[in-house]
């Protein structure tokens, strides 16, 4: 396997997807800011310097409200990939996830023309034409925008804002695992945003549902020495996992946060860490399993499917919880509500 260098890889991609044949580009399920703009971004690359027009698979939802206002105040439009057409003439472009990973909906045995992802390498893919695994990134967005970068076109104020805030999304706005390349592609896109629009995104509104859920996550969190865990039940999107465990690691006592829910017939589980010492990646794959789980130092995320026994998938989240407590030192029978 390798990947290909920084500098001339927009050359190489363009020439991996010079075929016949309609083109896909397939984000990971459930869609966060970095997939959504990357996607994107590639989109107005390939239909300005190919003339080719993609279209961009949704596998799940997109729930959280700044993802949902992103779609609609820079005009990105997915289509459900239960309407795509995946075959042989078709071309895949796989964006911030992998093949073979639980978190896209690529079809078995569909190898993609092409992979660009920030996360590392979770198989060998020789067999892939065209790959941009770039780990030491904070956000696949970097990495497109230095494609926008090699293009040499005036980069559109929506495209441009969609990338920025994919790269403040994905690291916090520059806080967590950002590196000079992420900062320097901020600094690029940045006179290139609408701010107006980034504004809309950055506060988008939000139903009065959102603060039960978060009064109930709150209300559900137990604290385990440097460890606290949200056991969120049934959720109203995936990404209210995410949300949560970010949330939670706000509380200055703790080192690590997990939330843990299920939606749909999956169970999803959330982990951030401020400790540097304990890849959070690595130690997600050791408790969901090396296909189920993915990411970095300091943010990890996996999915579990578990069926839609309400008994069954409350014992997964049980397991779950006691596997990451282990996985972390920590007994679980040490626990304290974390209000109450």
């Amino acid at each position: 396997m390798a990947t290909v260098a920084s500098r001339g890889a927009l050359t190489s991609l363009l020439g991996a997807l010079d075929r016949p044949g309609p083109l896909i580009i397939l984000p990971h399920d459930n869609p966060d800011p970095d997939a959504l703009a990357s996607a994107a971004a590639l989109k107005f690359l390939t239909a300005r310097l190919s003339r080719k027009e993609a279209l961009i698979g949704l596998g799940g939802i997109v729930g959280r409200a700044e993802n949902r206002a992103m779609l609609t105040y820079l005009n990105i439009t997915l289509v459900p990939v239960g309407e795509v057409a995946f075959d042989g003439d078709t071309a895949v472009v796989l964006v911030d996830t992998q093949p073979g990973r639980s978190n896209n909906s690529l079809p078995e045995g569909v190898v993609p023309v092409a992979v660009i992802d920030h996360h590392p390498a979770y198989d060998d893919y020789r067999r892939v034409p065209f790959l941009d695994l770039r780990d030491q990134y904070g956000a696949t967005s970097t990495i497109v925008t230095e494609y926008l970068r090699e293009s040499k076109l005036v980069p559109e104020a929506k495209i441009a804002t969609a990338l920025f805030y994919g790269i403040a999304a994905e690291t916090q706005d520059l806080g967590r695992e950002a590196t000079a390349a992420d900062i320097e592609a901020s600094h690029f896109l940045y006179p290139y945003t609408n701010k107006r629009r980034l504004a809309k995104i950055e506060n988008a509104r939000v139903p009065r549902e959102y603060f039960r859920v978060f009064r109930e996550a709150i209300e559900r969190a137990t604290l385990y020495d440097k460890v606290v865990v949200s056991m969120l039940g049934e959720v109203q999107y995936p990404d209210m996992v995410a949300e949560v465990a970010d949330f939670l690691l706000r509380l200055d006592q703790v080192e690590w946060a997990a939330a843990i829910g299920t939606f749909g017939s999956c169970l999803h589980c959330s982990v951030r860490t401020i400790d540097r010492e304990v890849n959070a990646g690595d130690l997600l794959q050791r408790v969901l399993g090396s296909r189920s789980a993915g990411g970095h130092d300091m943010i990890a995320g996996g999915r579990l499917h578990v069926g839609d026994d309400p008994a069954a998938r409350e014992r997964a989240a049980a397991m779950v919880r006691d596997r990451l407590l282990g996985a972390l030192g920590v007994d679980p029978a040490v626990g304290q509500p974390l209000v109450g």
